[in-house]
């Protein structure tokens, strides 16, 4: 009797961990177009532009990975045009933590930076101005598969800025969505975000498409 509850024990234990291994999220390339918002005291920013993301299991319980976004909103006027552009990236490393047969949690850590670039033309005239911004963040995502089609999931994140000239160091950020999947390599992704960003707060709407591998 014993001795079958430890085999029972261990095949779950396997069951569980072969799961994490074998989870369609951990080994991706991820494609998305990006819809962003930011407030910063009385004022609103609306921007758009597209988001890359990708992830690569080394072991069962760890993984890489990395994103790219940009985003950019233009301003015409008679004689010229203001263009803001904001790119953000970011590598980092994670370890998958299984909580059941269908539902993980992923700790990643990460450094990144975010790059602000005006570029005001007036005529003949050029003027570009160029900001960086380094960052630490973790954060932790608790994903679930709901059925064989749908995963969703909430993430929440803390990042440090590393810059002596901001006053408020720590941004928080919150966000949920979810997956759909057509096939085991091939899904679709809703996912919607806000948080602090610079002195100020923002939303993120994303929308595209993850190919696994």
């Amino acid at each position: 009797m014993r001795l079958s509850l430890m085999m029972s024990a261990l095949a779950g234990a396997i069951c569980v961990s072969a799961t994490a291994a074998e989870w369609p999220g951990h080994r991706f390339v991820e494609a998305s177009f990006l819809s962003f918002e930011e407030k910063l005291g009385g004022d609103r920013y609306d921007y758009s532009g597209f988001g890359l993301k990708g992830s690569f299991l080394i072991n069962q319980h760890l993984f890489i990975a990395g994103e790219y976004s940009r985003v950019e909103d233009t301003v015409r006027f008679s004689d010229g045009y203001d263009n803001y552009r904001l790119y953000n990236r970011a590598i980092g490393l994670g370890v998958i933590t299984p909580v059941a047969a269908n539902t993980v949690l992923d700790l990643a850590g990460y450094f990144g930076n975010y790059r602000l670039q005006d570029k005001v033309v007036d005529g003949t005239f050029i003027e570009l101005h160029n900001d960086k911004y380094d960052y630490y963040k973790v954060e932790g995502t608790l994903r679930s598969m709901i059925s064989p089609q749908v995963e969703l999931y909430g993430r929440l994140s803390y990042e440090y800025l590393d810059e002596s000239d901001i006053v408020n160091k720590s941004q928080y950020t919150q966000a949920v969505g979810l997956h759909y999947f057509l096939s085991r390599n091939l899904s679709f992704l809703a996912e919607f975000e806000r948080g602090d960003f610079l002195g100020g707060t923002y939303t993120q709407g994303r929308l595209g498409a993850r190919f696994s591998f």
